[in-house]
């Protein structure tokens, strides 16, 4: 686990200056979309050799909608298992013994950070794993040789009712707050999702100082401002909307939470959100 620590801690000091969430507020106006803008890629050196096809962020086929979900998935843990993916381009099968990929990911996320998955379970000498793709809740299997396995204790939990957000770490709670969800028109979704990026936002000052996307999407908006509809759990620069349904779908807490679990918690750290 110390290796994701100190991977999300030097991630959240990286100059990824904007971020697709689903629900967060106004948009700047100088911004025309709603999303990440990575480094441009530094050229390649000429060489007489022909060099093998570069793996670009975020990257991945699949032929049409992905039809496998387990809205019932049950996580064993903690502690939970993170599945790091450790080739270049990984596949994903559509069930525990189906013969070829269904679904071809890179090793990077849309932003450029490493990929992982969280692991819901073994099937067929293939692991069981969340997938941060639509509709919320897919399920894939990839093989045990393409992943590094780690474990990790922490864990967060959301109430829309309750309007709240909790984390732990094993069986102590180490942050319990206020949170502003999604309203009725735009909910944030319920289920069990993850944690796959975190961002210093640092040209949206509405986000806060740092924002965590998620593997949740928006049952309602599938596009927003640019992004695809993907729930964000962030900072805000309007305080008073902590505690409140105010939102298009994402999780906002105050900056200094926010802050704390930049700090704290690993890619990969399952976010369990229900009424």
């Amino acid at each position: 686990m110390a290796n994701l620590v100190v991977m999300a801690r030097r991630l959240v000091l990286s100059a990824l200056l904007l971020v697709a969430l689903a629900g967060c507020g106004q948009a700047a106006p100088d911004l025309p979309l709603y999303r990440a803008i990575a480094e441009a890629p530094k050229p390649e050196p000429t060489t007489t050799t022909t060099a093998p096809p570069q793996v670009g962020a975020e990257t991945y086929s699949r032929p049409g909608e992905w039809q496998v979900v387990d809205p019932n998935v049950q996580l064993d843990g903690p502690p939970y298992h993170i599945a790091a993916v450790a080739v270049p381009r990984i596949g994903i099968y559509d069930s525990p013994t189906s013969p070829t990929p269904r679904m071809v990911m890179s090793n990077k996320t849309e932003h450029g950070l490493d990929r992982v998955f969280l692991v819901a379970g073994q099937d067929n000498g293939r692991l069981e794993v969340l997938l941060p793709i639509r509709p919320n809740e897919s399920v894939g299997w990839v093989q045990p040789s393409d992943v590094n396995i780690e474990e990790l204790n922490y864990w967060i939990k959301v109430s829309t009712s309750g309007k709240s957000i909790t984390v732990g770490n094993a069986n102590q709670v180490i942050l319990q707050a206020p949170a502003a969800v999604g309203t009725g028109g735009t909910p944030t979704p319920l289920g069990v999702f993850y944690l796959t990026e975190v961002v210093r936002p640092i040209w949206q000052p509405y986000l806060g100082p740092y924002a965590f996307a998620t593997s949740a999407h928006s049952n309602v908006l599938y596009s927003f401002m640019g992004g695809d509809g993907m729930v964000g759990l962030h900072g805000t620069d309007a305080p008073g909307s902590i505690g409140r349904a105010v939102s298009h779908g994402c999780i906002r807490i105050g900056n200094g939470d926010i802050t704390t679990l930049a700090m704290t918690l690993p890619l990969g750290t399952p976010l369990f959100v229900g009424p």
